[in-house]
């Protein structure tokens, strides 16, 4: 099986004599990682793709591709809008998500995310990386306030523009932050969302540093028995995790991870608490 994105027409424009990536998924080999192959191709061939999704397009586009992922949420990518027509659009469960520039698409391992957090009535979130605001979104579905973050400015464009269109623009408040930089030192949570690119190669390994400042402050920003749900991925980052999580006073509380292998990726959510909050009673074990 093979799908296209269908880009809209500025990408086209930008891409008339360059190279075009498809990815595609063979069911039947022995292997379901996804490859990718690059093609180099002619402006007309993409103009007459783009035309073509025009045509046929309704006020969301066309479906391209249902992602593959482990979670609860059906994630699906569409082709640009009649209405929106320079956003990629994602529905993660029926709700529209529009992404533009170089704000991340919702993915499998922010569906993952999506799927292993409990939010009660009336809590406060934060949604630290929220791209285009998915986790915001659904979590003001229960918050009495979701503040969402994103060191991207498009990103935090895309989620004003989202809670918006999602009918949570009056819960959600999206600011531009490099981590807590834009949060106020007084400012707490209930509950923490993080879910920030991990490292997962050699090329990624720098990315350790911005988790290892993540940990050192995020413990001054919850509430008393807050938690934190932290995405990551790859079990041999575990230990690496785990030692920043000790370093900074928390307790990793439970890990939920199912291999995503259509997409080749190991999607971890780790429910992480201050210590302070975990303090064990003598005769919680029955002893004296």
């Amino acid at each position: 099986m093979t799908w296209l994105k269908v880009p809209a027409l500025r990408d086209v424009l930008v891409m008339m004599n360059g190279y075009y990536s498809i990815f595609t998924v063979n069911p039947l080999s022995g292997s379901r990682k996804m490859r990718r192959k690059i093609y180099q191709t002619g402006g007309l061939y993409f103009l007459l793709i783009w035309l073509a999704g025009c045509s046929h397009g309704t006020r969301i586009g066309q479906p391209f591709m249902t992602v593959p992922h482990p979670g609860k949420y059906q994630l699906a990518y569409y082709t640009p809008s009649q209405e929106h027509p320079v956003y990629s659009i994602a529905t993660v469960d029926g709700r529209k998500f529009y992404v533009k520039d170089d704000v991340v698409m919702p993915s499998a391992q922010s569906m993952y995310l999506l799927s292993h957090w409990v939010l009660h009535e009336g809590e406060t979130v934060l949604d630290m990386g929220t791209g285009s605001g998915v986790q915001a979104v659904f979590a003001a579905d229960k918050a009495s306030h979701v503040l969402a973050t994103d060191i991207n400015p498009a990103a935090v464009e895309m989620a004003k523009f989202n809670a918006e269109k999602n009918g949570v623009g009056d819960r959600v408040e999206v600011r531009k932050s490099d981590l807590f930089s834009a949060i106020g030192k007084n400012e707490k949570f209930d509950v923490i969302l993080f879910n920030i690119d991990y490292p997962h190669n050699e090329a990624t390994q720098g990315l350790w540093k911005l988790h290892e400042r993540f940990f050192a402050q995020v413990k001054d920003h919850l509430n008393p028995n807050g938690r934190l749900y932290y995405q990551s991925g790859r079990i041999e980052n575990i230990a690496r995790i785990d030692e920043m999580v000790r370093n900074n006073g928390m307790s990793i509380i439970s890990m939920r991870m199912d291999a995503a292998l259509e997409v080749d990726k190991q999607p971890i959510v780790f429910l992480i608490k201050r210590n302070e909050d975990l303090q064990i009673k003598p005769d919680a074990w029955g002893g004296g």
